[in-house]
């Protein structure tokens, strides 16, 4: 039996090295792997196009019926160089008619709403003194606004997106926890002790040396037990390379970022048993590892750890 697209993405064909006939077998999954580019794998296979355009449009709100994918399959089906197509979509988005603010406002709501469900469990079983947060543009999208059992110093370590991009400001919502919103490369925390922190972005937006700097910046206010919140891209095989690759290069493009910005995350893209390793290092052990949205070709987990 071969299998389904979506169910090879998170098999244990994929984690065993793709040793099965079955799997072999599939002339989708073929062209997958012998393909070095990664918006041709996904792109020319009009089966991966939809599972792609469908995964943009439930997780960046860049709907199946906007022109913008017309546009990219035919960029990506004419230029071989990835930077170039990198490139020239972001030119697509900026001649588009998408309100960039209005998407991103809303994309940030959805992530606020997806991740405050996770917190809950860590400020309803214990009273935390304090909580520090990375990876988004603004404090009032942080999910600690949505956890009312939350009555410690809490700190937004926020990142400025161009005034195009930045997202429009939410009229709607009254947070129950005012973060602090903090700007700068060494900014103070006055928190006693932080004992719940968050990567909202994932440890692969930023390079080997940022993530350093970020992690000893926790490591000083954090105490044992003490628990770090980040989702992780498990990128094992091919197949997943090509997924992760272009979900986040359009991930980017809505940020305004350049190709050289896009590339750096990608090269930093890893198994979630090497980002264990990594957090080791760093005085982290796993504390648990969830699926997020397991019916989509994203192979998406949210891994917390726990300080020894």
């Amino acid at each position: 039996m071969t299998l389904s697209r979506r169910a090879f993405l998170k098999s244990g064909f994929a984690v065993a090295g793709l040793t099965s006939v079955d799997a072999f077998a599939s002339p989708w999954i073929r062209a997958l792997l012998n393909e070095s580019n990664s918006y041709h794998a996904l792109y020319l296979n009009k089966y991966l196009f939809n599972d792609l355009t469908a995964l943009l449009a439930k997780q960046l709100h860049l709907y199946q019926d906007s022109d913008v994918h017309a546009q990219a399959l035919e960029c990506v089906s004419k230029v071989q160089d990835e930077g170039v197509i990198y490139q020239r979509l972001s030119a697509i988005l900026a001649n588009s008619k998408l309100n960039m603010q209005l998407l991103n406002m809303h994309r940030l709501q959805d992530l606020q709403v997806r991740f405050s469900q996770y917190l809950t469990e860590f400020t309803q079983m214990q009273k935390l003194s304090g909580y520090l947060s990375f990876g988004l543009p603004d404090s009032e999208f942080d999910p600690i606004n949505h956890l009312p059992f939350f009555n410690g110093q809490t700190y937004t370590m926020t990142h400025a997106l161009n005034e195009s991009y930045s997202p429009l400001q939410r009229a709607d919502f009254s947070g129950v926890v005012q973060p602090t919103e903090l700007i700068g490369k060494t900014p103070k925390i006055n928190a006693s002790s932080v004992e719940l922190a968050a990567i909202y972005d994932g440890p692969h937006s930023y390079s080997s040396a940022e993530f350093t700097s970020m992690m000893l910046r926790i490591k000083q206010v954090m105490p044992s037990g003490g628990k770090l919140v980040m989702p992780l891209f498990n990128v094992q095989q091919t197949a997943h390379k090509h997924v992760v690759s272009v979900f986040n290069d359009w991930k980017n493009l809505l940020h305004g970022r350049s190709w050289h910005a896009a590339q750096a995350q990608r090269d930093r893209l890893q198994s979630v048993t090497a980002w264990h390793k990594e957090m080791k290092v760093y005085g982290y052990k796993v504390h648990a590892v969830i699926p997020l949205d397991e019916n989509t070709m994203l192979p998406e987990y949210l891994s917390i750890y726990e300080k020894v």
